[in-house]
């Protein structure tokens, strides 16, 4: 809350210093070239040469008048490049924005040259000069040479009885310069921006203490709800505030915590629907074949004569098999726990499965190529359970009676093949069974895993499985 606040309040008081700097300076310009206007006038500029004509008057009656004349001069210039407008505070000087020129000439009565500053007037502007000098002669003469342009004054200069003695001639040229009014515009802001940035510091400081209350004040809102999500609860939305930037965030966190609600519910359905067929595969691929085996058993003893001894050999054998049942249903009970490492190699589990099918169904199992080679207790649970339903399919519906389980490694990829001498089947058909529909499902649990399955009518079922190596 209180970085947010001096970043904000920082912010504010260097936008506030900005804009009160670009106003005063609009301000300023505005105000300099009004008092430009007012300042540079035909009365103004009048009053300004007249003030000069005693002194001109003495230059043109002295035998030796080069000191009055060069006084004149000097006078007439100083008076029109300072011309200032208002008083007190607030007046206004020229030279804020123009830099103005002043060209001077002055004859006796017989109109002979006696001052001309400069010696050597611009060709324009001398040009200028015989132009007005053509006209008529008049008492007093001063008028715009253009609109806002040159001014020009025209005097005759008299002595105590009124008569003639000579002229003052002025060319007055003021023009509004941009560049000039630049200067004068830093120069105020060089001696007024600590007055500037005293009065944008508290603006700045109100402005970031008011956005940061609104800004946390949202945030916090957000805050409460997105909780309420990392809960589980996303019935909670964030109402949308009165901005636009604000709106369109809360409302993609809106968007947001809706599409999480559904994809943690598909998320959940998916788990259930694999959960069951899980469950459904392990039961399918132990307790009903040891149900199945039973089953035989039983039927084997019911068909011979009913004296226990025959009998009991059968009986003994499905009590065995019904401790087996037994065993695997903990075994899947087990397996929703933490997997144990085990020690023994894939051969010698393959090996158990083989003796228990040779023993329960006098089928010939022939083991080719093994070595000690263990794997991580998921792959070798896979492994087993597609072994196993591959004999019983092989045993129960392909009635064969020698089946041959090879193992090959080839670099990092392990292959087992399952062939056997059954009736085979019509792979292109689709079976009603569960069992080959497991073996796919428990192929995709392995890294990497893949099933090849080919089958002839009369000669029997190869099955090959390649999965990659990995503790």
């Amino acid at each position: 809350m209180k970085r947010l606040w001096c970043q904000l309040a920082i912010s504010y008081a260097l936008l506030a210093f900005c804009a009160m700097t670009l106003l005063f300076v609009m301000l300023y310009a505005i105000n300099d070239y009004n008092d430009f206007r007012a300042a540079i006038t035909l009365d103004n500029v009048e009053k300004r040469v007249a003030s000069e004509k005693l002194t001109v008057a003495q230059a043109i009656r002295d035998s030796d008048g080069s000191e009055w004349l060069e006084k004149a001069r000097n006078n007439i210039r100083e008076k029109l490049v300072n011309i200032e407008h208002g008083s007190g505070a607030t007046i206004y000087r020229v030279t804020n924005s123009s830099l103005p020129e002043v060209y001077i000439q002055i004859t006796d009565g017989n109109g002979h040259l006696l001052l001309s500053d400069p010696v050597d007037l611009p060709e324009k502007i001398a040009s200028q000069f015989t132009a007005q000098e053509k006209l008529p002669a008049a008492q007093s003469r001063i008028k715009w040479l253009a609109k806002n342009g040159p001014i020009w004054v025209d005097m005759s200069i008299t002595d105590g009885h009124d008569g003639v003695i000579g002229r003052l001639r002025v060319l007055y040229v003021a023009e509004f310069n941009p560049w000039v009014q630049f200067q004068s515009i830093l120069d105020f802001l060089l001696m007024a921006w600590g007055k500037l940035l005293l009065c944008s510091v508290p603006i700045g400081i109100a402005c970031g203490l008011v956005a940061s209350r609104y800004v946390t004040r949202q945030l916090q809102k957000m805050n409460e709800v997105t909780e309420s999500w990392r809960q589980g609860n996303f019935d909670a939305r964030i109402a949308l505030p009165n901005d636009d930037v604000l709106i369109r965030h809360s409302q993609h966190l809106n968007d947001m915590a809706q599409d999480l609600e559904m994809y943690l519910s598909l998320k959940q359905n998916l788990a259930v629907s694999d959960e069951r067929n899980r469950v459904a595969r392990e039961l399918h691929d132990t307790v009903k074949q040891k149900l199945f085996a039973l089953g035989l058993q039983l039927a084997t003893a019911k068909a011979k004569p009913a004296v226990m001894e025959a009998a009991q050999e059968h009986i003994l054998e499905a009590e065995t098999i019904t401790r087996e049942a037994q065993h695997d249903l903990m075994e899947i009970i087990t397996q929703l726990r933490p997997v144990k490492t085990s020690f023994t190699s894939l051969y010698e589990h393959i090996s158990m499965i083989a003796d228990d099918f040779r023993r329960r169904f006098g089928v010939r199992i022939e083991l080719n190529h093994f070595d000690s080679a263990q794997f991580n207790a998921h792959i070798e649970h896979h492994v087993l359970r597609i072994v196993q339903e591959a004999l019983m399919n092989a045993v129960r519906h392909g009635k064969a009676s020698a089946i041959v389980i090879a193992s090959k490694s080839d670099h990092n990829i392990a292959t087992l093949t399952i062939a056997d001498n059954g009736t085979g089947f019509d792979t292109d058909k689709k079976t009603g069974g569960f069992g080959i529909t497991s073996m796919r499902d428990r192929v995709r649990d392995l890294p990497h895993g893949t099933f090849e399955m080919t089958s002839t009518a009369g000669v029997g079922t190869q099955i090959i499985l390649t999965w990659t190596k990995e503790s």
